[in-house]
């Protein structure tokens, strides 16, 4: 899942700097509550288990789980900008160090904090249905977000935990890549091609895969996840600089609906009339609900901020729903571990509902936003020595400069004579 960057305001913009959006924080509130009611569901069931559905309901449920899908592309779309600003606009390139220090600030403090929690609200509860906790001597793994590597933790201990290392190593990737959109021509055209090659890799990895019988440390990588980000990339490229008018930005929200729903309604169906569509499916993935959500961001971000999703309900959700999507599987498996989840997936959801969203704030609260505003002081304050040192040092070459030509002049003057 992708963190929030709070580092501009949350208040709708469309210039060309691309801050995000209430509509985009408002669509990520969306995708949190959608990865939760599919995690309700499935928590609540006497032995949880994702591919044990029979009914319409349980297999449009399951699909809930395409939130993360929006999560991705919104990393991608999100993260991308500032180097698309350099390219398009043949300004400074981004200061990676200063990525890299904000990166950290808005994921690490919240997520080791649910990791600890993890650990100290589940060790003890081995044996509830649906916990799988990972060998002790596996628990360093998290520290670096290397659990998708190893069989014994991937998706173990608090499962969502997963999606966090993949966003680290797209972090990490990030300015190499947009290294190389700095060394292509600064049009549209050209620079689509640093995406739409990260698109091919993608797919090709996932083609490369398929049909192996590999197991999760294989499917849950960066590789395999990488069109998701690209999509975001490639709508970032095409929207920035951009306003779109109303009516097209319905068209775009409809027409990524669409896919969506579409995309979900192929997975549920093809398996409940027992159609093996699973070759497919290997190696598509979920890249139509990729597409249908970079259609969806592209448009609410260029253009005017929506009733629905800017409203102020669903974009404060969006705003804590880092430490909503970090905390709401340990509060369901901790419930159930004491008896305390009704195993119905409406009750269950809702009795774990309000205890998450408490978590989440508390973590935003307490946690997320101190740390995000002492990195934000520490960064003004760097930016402020850095111009203070280029003030100066500009005013000394001045100055010698002027030295200079006052010489050279008293030189004349004296052979003149």
């Amino acid at each position: 899942m992708q963190a929030p960057d709070v580092s501009v305001t949350p208040v709708a913009s469309h210039t060309k700097s691309g801050p995000r959006s209430a509509s985009l924080d408002g669509l990520r509130g969306l995708a949190a509550l959608a990865i939760f009611a599919f995690h309700g569901w499935l928590y609540t069931m006497p032995e949880p288990n994702a591919t044990d559905r029979s009914s319409v309901s349980e297999y449009a449920v399951h699909e809930l789980r395409l939130g993360l899908v929006a999560f991705f592309v919104l990393s991608g779309f999100l993260l991308f900008r500032p180097w698309i600003a350099a390219v398009l606009e043949q300004g400074r390139a981004p200061d990676v160090g200063r990525y890299m220090r904000a990166r950290a600030a808005r994921v690490l403090p919240a997520y080791y904090l649910a990791l600890v929690g993890s650990v100290a609200l589940l060790w003890g509860l081995r044996g509830t249905p649906g916990l799988r906790l990972p060998p002790a001597e596996e628990l360093p793994l998290y520290l670096f977000f290397a659990q998708n590597f190893s069989p014994a933790s991937v998706m173990k201990l608090n499962p969502p935990m997963w999606s966090l290392a993949v966003e680290a190593m797209f972090y990490a990737l990030l300015p190499l890549v947009g290294w190389l959109a700095l060394r292509l021509a600064p049009r549209r055209r050209t620079q689509a091609l640093v995406p739409l090659a990260l698109l091919a890799i993608g797919m090709l990895y996932n083609w490369t895969i398929a049909g192996q019988g590999l197991g999760m440390t294989f499917s849950k990588t960066l590789a395999a996840m990488l069109p998701y980000f690209a999509l975001g990339m490639l709508a970032a490229l095409v929207v920035y600089g951009r306003v779109i008018e109303l009516r097209a930005k319905r068209v775009l929200l409809a027409a990524g609906a669409v896919l969506v729903v579409v995309d979900a309604f192929a997975k549920g169906a093809a398996p409940a009339n027992g159609i093996d569509a699973t070759p497919v499916f290997a190696v598509v993935r979920d890249l139509p609900s990729g597409i249908g959500f970079a259609l969806i961001v592209g448009a609410l971000a260029a253009a005017p901020e929506g009733r629905v999703l800017g409203g102020r309900v669903l974009a404060t959700v969006g705003m804590i729903s880092y430490g909503f999507y970090l905390w709401h599987v340990p509060v369901l498996i901790l419930l159930r571990g004491h008896g305390l989840l009704p195993l119905d997936p409406v009750l269950g959801s809702a009795v774990a509902f309000f205890p998450s969203l408490a978590l989440a704030a508390l973590s935003w609260a307490a946690c997320e936003r101190p740390v995000l505003r002492w990195n934000a002081r520490r960064e003004r304050r760097r930016s402020e020595r850095e111009e203070l040192l280029r003030r100066r040092g500009a005013g000394g070459r001045e100055l010698a400069g002027a030295g200079g030509r006052e010489a050279g002049g008293r030189e004349v003057s004296t052979v003149r004579a």
